[in-house]
């Protein structure tokens, strides 16, 4: 009579661990589908929020002065005044060609990597060169009124004026490949973990 009551209730207990190891693997299996579907979940957000390279428009003052650190307007005017080194009034000339390229190339730069709001002051945009000579180009006669009564007059004064031209287009043209290299690095690595994020998924 014990056997058979040992038996059964070895038979019981056996189906009794047979259900609860069922529950633990339908349990282990339904956490680990969860995990799944958030990871798919996750990296699908993500690709929806990131889906291409910032705008300038979606800039901030990180971008803003990353790209300027980027350009050096002192060694690019140094190139630019190369041939006025070798001028007749070599050191005069020099310096007024160094301080007016580096007046506009400064100023140019930072509209490059910054661009510009609209009217309301909401929006930011890029500028054209056109935009830059109209707010930068205009104050070379005041960059350089240091030299207006230097002599040889008025050469120093008009050198001064010539590369001020120069320095803000060449600014203008640092700061828009500055900015262009910043944006385009951020995407890359932004791409890069992405892709991780999509294989630990």
């Amino acid at each position: 009579m014990s056997s058979i009551y040992a038996d059964s209730s070895n038979i019981y207990w056996k189906n009794g661990q047979n259900r609860k190891n069922k529950l633990l693997t339908f349990i282990v299996i339904a956490i680990l589908a969860l995990l799944a579907i958030f990871g798919v979940v996750h990296v699908t957000n993500k690709t929806n929020v990131i889906s291409q390279r910032r705008s300038l428009g979606e800039t901030n003052e990180r971008h803003w002065t990353e790209c300027e650190a980027r350009v050096n307007s002192r060694q690019e005017c140094t190139d630019i005044c190369q041939s006025e080194r070798n001028s007749i009034q070599r050191k005069t000339m020099h310096q007024s060609c160094l301080h007016g390229c580096q007046q506009g190339h400064v100023a140019s730069t930072a509209l490059g990597c910054r661009g510009k709001t609209d009217v309301k002051g909401r929006n930011r945009m890029p500028v054209t060169e056109e935009d830059v000579f109209q707010d930068v180009g205009v104050l070379a006669h005041e960059h350089c009124s240091k030299f207006q009564s230097v002599d040889p007059k008025p050469d120093v004064f008009a050198t001064c004026r010539k590369y001020h031209r120069a320095g803000t287009k060449q600014g203008y043209r640092s700061g828009i490949a500055a900015m262009t290299a910043v944006l385009e690095e951020e995407w890359e690595s932004i791409k890069a973990e992405l892709e991780r994020a999509r294989e630990r998924a």
